[in-house]
């Protein structure tokens, strides 16, 4: 049993190191494809998330990115996470018919029903834009004026 554990342990860390050396090529080169794309004008993310356009590269350890219209900030080249595909924002042409067309009642009619009792309908009892307001009529204490003025 003694005679097997030493070669055991010895073809273990060589697989380790294999692997570990098989890794760092492929980050290498990950790292060499991320540096040919990210070109000035491509669309990048940083690694915080950020989202910017790269304006120039010096080829030194930092980067200028722009991240709104003549917003330019200088980060460390290792701060690039990856090279995104440009998408246009979404704008309000881009909008659905469907919903652009849609209005919106100004009555309570949808909820309701056409078909609602007219003293049922809250939108009958209390219309747009006014408000319940006590009559002229409704009790006031003199002493409710003379706390007012104090």
């Amino acid at each position: 049993m003694d005679g097997l554990f030493l070669p055991l342990i010895l073809a273990l860390a060589v697989a380790f190191l294999f692997i570990s050396f098989r890794n760092q090529k492929k980050r290498t080169a990950a790292m060499a494809e991320l540096k040919a794309q990210a070109v000035p004008g491509a669309r990048v993310q940083l690694s915080c998330g950020l989202f910017g356009t790269l304006h120039s590269d010096d080829g030194g350890d930092t980067v200028d990115v722009e991240i709104a219209p003549g917003v330019i900030t200088t980060w460390n080249r290792l701060a690039i996470r990856e090279v995104v595909a440009e998408q246009p924002a979404p704008g309000l042409d881009d909008l659905d018919d469907s919903v652009a067309g849609d209005s919106v009642p100004d009555d309570a009619s949808s909820i309701f029903g056409d078909d609602a009792p007219a003293g049922e309908n809250p939108a009958d009892e209390n219309p747009a834009g006014t408000e319940d307001v006590a009559s002229d009529d409704s009790p006031v204490s003199p002493d409710d004026n003379d706390s007012k003025d104090k």
